[in-house]
């Protein structure tokens, strides 16, 4: 065995070894248990018996809509145009669009992402400041691994807990979904409608999987962060509340600022990629998909190369 590997087993010992990593486990799956519930409960409470009628009434109010309001952009009419088009289609193969699938709580559950990714930077902020808070960083540097496999070694050990907790929120919610509403709409398509107007239908799986990806990205940005974090601090409080303090607030921020050009050049106003998906915008208009990837590969960089100078210059005397 490498003693790369070793390093990394080492790491995994150190994370799943402790109390506080089990709880935060214990955490997500209660917290999908209970979103799954509450989505259950409330399909119940509110049963779309006459969801044809409802259907028929809703395009009415948005063909008046279309016709009446002048203040529509393109992006609104075109947005009313295909609802109309979907619920017709709906309404055409009686499907009812308000009946909940396992695919319903497989979606739902990529909002819980941000919980996995709070979860992860607790671990990553964690993961190099405590060795100074616990005097144990001396220990670790006498052995025969450089300071460079130290470092990539905790790094591939907080990705792979982040991965965990990604996998079991998605198979909690996809398990949840298969027992409250039956795994009979695992082959359900994805409707929408393509360029020409016309009701296409697509993978589901696919589309959950590029919702889940997205958010993935972020996830990894901010794990990267946290973890540059706590090479610059001894104390591991501090790193994970700084931690913590820069990803929540960071994004508010960001929309304050959102009216100067320049803000297109921060790391939060290009981190959530789903907002080039269909149906949403970037926080300006001359963002891309593609310069937000360009932007978010140099913070990358940047941020493991900080974190691996600040790592192995760092004096762990006195």
């Amino acid at each position: 065995m490498s003693s790369l590997s070793k390093l990394i087993r080492n790491e995994n010992m150190k994370i799943y070894r402790r109390p506080r990593t089990w709880i935060m486990i214990a955490f997500l799956l209660l917290t999908v248990a209970l979103l799954s519930g509450l989505m259950n409960w409330e399909s119940y409470r509110n049963p779309s018996t006459d969801w044809e009628q409802g259907l028929i009434q809703v395009n009415s109010s948005m063909q008046q809509e279309l016709q009446n309001n002048q203040e529509l952009n393109g992006d609104q009419k075109k947005q009313l145009t295909e609802q109309i088009k979907l619920n017709e289609y709906y309404l055409e193969q009686g499907i009812n669009p308000r009946e909940l699938s396992l695919w319903d709580y497989v979606n739902n559950s990529s909002s819980l992402i941000i919980l996995v990714t709070i979860l992860t930077v607790i671990i990553a902020a964690d993961m190099i400041a405590a060795e100074f808070s616990w005097g144990t960083i001396k220990l670790l540097l006498i052995g025969p691994a450089s300071r460079t496999k130290i470092m990539v070694s905790k790094y591939i050990a907080t990705m792979g807990f982040a991965l965990l907790l990604l996998l079991l929120c998605f198979g909690s919610a996809f398990a949840a979904g298969g027992i409250l509403e039956g795994f009979d709409g695992l082959s359900q398509p994805l409707l929408s409608v393509n360029a020409d107007g016309i009701v296409q239908e697509s993978s589901m799986i696919v589309d959950v999987l590029q919702k889940y990806g997205f958010a993935v990205i972020s996830l990894i940005m901010y794990v990267t962060m946290a973890f540059m974090i706590s090479s610059a601090f001894r104390s591991s409080s501090m790193a994970i509340a700084f931690s913590l303090l820069f990803m929540l607030v960071g994004n508010t921020v960001t929309m304050l600022l959102s009216s100067y050009s320049w803000v297109k050049y921060l790391l939060f106003a290009n981190i959530d990629l789903t907002r080039y998906l269909e149906g949403s915008s970037p926080l300006r208009p001359e963002m891309t998909l593609s310069f937000s990837i360009l932007m978010l590969a140099i913070y990358y960089l940047a941020f493991q190369f900080i974190a691996w100078l600040l790592f192995t210059k760092r004096d762990v005397a006195g």
